[in-house]
């Protein structure tokens, strides 16, 4: 409990309006300390997330998410991947900060650790955001530098993309079956569909399963349908489909 207290004494608009104010120096020695603090105020719940982000923080974090130090681009993605883990109305103000593009550079372009915390940021907003909000990370080309994370060795990241990749579909497929299907195809260019195929041979059985498990929900009913009058056609770039596929989408969770 002795965190959670001393968490909770922190919290106040006031004392973290003060935090805010370190977090715009161009002090690494003030930074870091600050930006730290704001981080574990975010790992608590909702309402203490809430207190961060009345206080205006997320105005910094462009400027932090491209430090020129990789531990303050690295606490910073930690940051947001708490705040992305938060509600809709949390996730629409990081959008609203316009914290995207910035989020997707880390993810692209950090270091290993930073990449890690983005990919979380990333999966995080794909778990708890809209259909809508998940479609603005897909409009800011977040499927490349996603699919990427799938060539780490590293088991506890490559389960965090697998997971984003789904939710994506996932929220397509909500959406309408020809976004799904446009999806379905934006991931396949980036090379992201080759790499799901290849981890349905990993070792790890939660990669496989969740590997195979995007390409049964997704991909299987055009595998089934090749060679008959239901095949896809290519119009102006993009695949229409004849009939329209039937279950692609009602996923359970």
């Amino acid at each position: 409990g002795g965190l959670r207290n001393s968490r909770e004494a922190v919290v106040s608009t006031q004392s973290t309006g003060k935090l805010v104010e370190l977090l715009g120096s161009n002090e690494v020695i003030v930074v870091t300390p600050a930006l730290r603090a704001i981080g574990n105020i975010v790992t608590g719940n909702d309402e203490q997330t809430q207190v961060v982000i009345n206080s205006g923080a997320l105005k910094c974090f462009d400027k932090l998410l491209w430090h020129k130090k990789n531990n303050i681009q690295k606490e910073a993605a930690w940051t947001i991947s708490n705040i992305t883990a938060g509600t809709k109305t949390q996730i629409q103000a990081v959008i609203d900060a316009g914290l995207l593009p910035y989020i997707i550079d880390a993810l692209a372009r950090g270091d290993f650790r930073t990449q890690k915390e983005a990919a979380w940021a990333v999966t995080n907003l794909t778990s708890g955001g809209t259909p809508e909000q998940i479609m603005q990370l897909v409009d800011m080309k977040v499927l490349p530098p996603l699919s990427n994370m799938l060539n780490v060795q590293d088991t506890g990241t490559l389960t965090v993309a697998l997971d984003g990749i789904f939710n994506i579909l996932t929220a397509a497929s909500k959406i309408s079956d020809d976004v799904c299907n446009k999806v379905a195809i934006l991931l396949e260019e980036c090379n992201g569909l080759d790499l799901v195929e290849k981890l349905q041979q990993h070792e790890n059985e939660k990669i496989y399963a969740k590997s195979a498990d995007i390409i049964d929900k997704f991909y299987k009913e055009e595998d089934e349908i090749e060679g008959t009058d239901l095949a896809p056609t290519i119009n102006n770039g993009q695949f229409v489909f004849n009939a329209p596929t039937s279950n692609r989408g009602h996923i359970a969770f």
